[in-house]
């Protein structure tokens, strides 16, 4: 059997938040908000990162920030620009900038905030760095060179076998003459690779998408994969399968001078070619990554607690995560609910919709109109 994560420890070097830090009654609290979208992965991760650190956490799908009683210590920015909400507070925020789609001023967007951390990574040598608010001596507002925090005993799951087709999980993306999605469409379309996603019928390619925990499953059953990320984030940022593939002992194919950290299983390709399609990792060295990835990602974690603060030790087993598996749980039967209820649409609407036609003629035929619906009547 394969290295599942069960037992697995996170040591941690939190400093778990004194409730002198935090309002006055229990624990710290932080927010976490996301504007423009939620990626469920990135958020378990973070959600169980801050909880590690002692704080009690205020979801993005909350419309409280907080009672009045127990104001918000931390605010955790992840994706999108919130406009003018939270403009007000005081605290400290933590920006996590992954997605490289916006450019804030953070000290003009947090204009009350006590002090700013974005982490963010630097951008590879292909890529010439933007213009960081880090960089002008403010001491309001500092950046951490570092990526999200990866939590292995989440995602880690058990395998007997790996399937040797390679897999692409992620929704169709519209980019025109990309090179790397030419090659990866022909892969596609010869059946040397096999995607998963929505929208693919717009590429002429049958698929469907996945729940997170399918999709963490399918990586488990999997040698390999092809990653494909937008033009825009190359060599700027990291994609989520560059972390959750290897830590299932799952290779990932991905484009030149996109891993910035040096992540354990991602190998670069100049093109998307049959030999990448080709290759087929022995069960051996499935093992061997998975280990490799998960002590990389421990790794990687405690260094980012340190860097935020964090920086006395605190140990995160599988058997503190069951809010967290729960939650993928929820999300998973919740996602099934959906498709199979769009099945039942597709497979009894028409049905339905030609006997409502055939009532509306019947009563039309009888001089009645369908909507007309007569009063109650009244007794003598």
């Amino acid at each position: 059997m394969a290295l599942a994560g069960q037992g697995s420890l996170i040591a941690l070097p939190y400093a778990a938040p004194s409730k002198a830090a935090g309002s006055g009654m229990g624990r710290p609290i932080c927010r976490i908000v996301s504007s423009d979208y939620l990626d469920r992965d990135v958020y378990l991760n973070i959600r169980a990162f801050y909880r590690a650190a002692g704080f009690q956490i205020i979801p993005p799908t909350s419309r409280d920030p907080a009672p009045v009683d127990r104001p918000v210590d931390l605010l955790v920015v992840l994706r999108g620009d919130l406009g003018s909400d939270l403009s007000d507070f005081s605290g400290p925020v933590h920006i996590y900038d992954y997605v490289k789609e916006y450019a804030v001023d953070w000290e003009r967007r947090y204009p009350a905030a006590s002090h700013i951390t974005v982490v963010a990574l630097a951008a590879s040598a292909c890529q010439p760095p933007a213009a960081s608010q880090a960089d002008t001596g403010s001491t309001r507002l500092c950046r951490v060179d570092g990526y999200l925090p990866v939590i292995p005993a989440l995602w880690m799951r058990s395998w007997h076998t790996k399937r040797p087709q390679p897999v692409h999980i992620s929704n169709y993306k519209r980019m025109g003459e990309d090179a790397y999605q030419r090659d990866l469409l022909a892969l596609i379309r010869a059946g040397s690779v096999r995607a998963f996603g929505a929208n693919w019928q717009l590429a002429g390619v049958r698929a469907h998408p996945l729940s997170y925990r399918q999709a963490n499953r399918l990586l488990a059953e999997s040698a390999s994969c092809f990653g494909l990320m937008w033009p825009y984030q190359r060599g700027r940022t990291l994609s989520g399968r560059m972390w959750q593939a290897p830590l299932n002992g799952c290779f990932v194919l991905s484009e030149k001078g996109t891993d910035l950290l040096g992540c354990p299983g991602v190998l670069e390709r100049e093109v998307f070619d049959g030999d990448a399609a080709t290759l087929v990792p022995s069960a051996q060295a499935c093992r061997a990554l998975a280990a490799e990835a998960s002590a990389f990602w421990e790794a990687h974690s405690r260094s980012l607690a340190a860097d935020l603060g964090f920086d006395s030790g605190l140990s995160l087993t599988p058997a503190n995560l069951r809010s967290e598996r729960a939650l993928l749980v929820l999300w998973d039967l919740e996602f099934r609910w959906n498709r199979l209820r769009l099945r039942l649409q597709a497979v009894v609407g028409p049905p339905l919709q030609r006997i409502r036609r055939g009532l509306a003629r019947l009563a039309r035929r009888c001089g009645v109109h369908p909507r007309q619906r007569s009063g109650p009547e009244s007794r003598s």
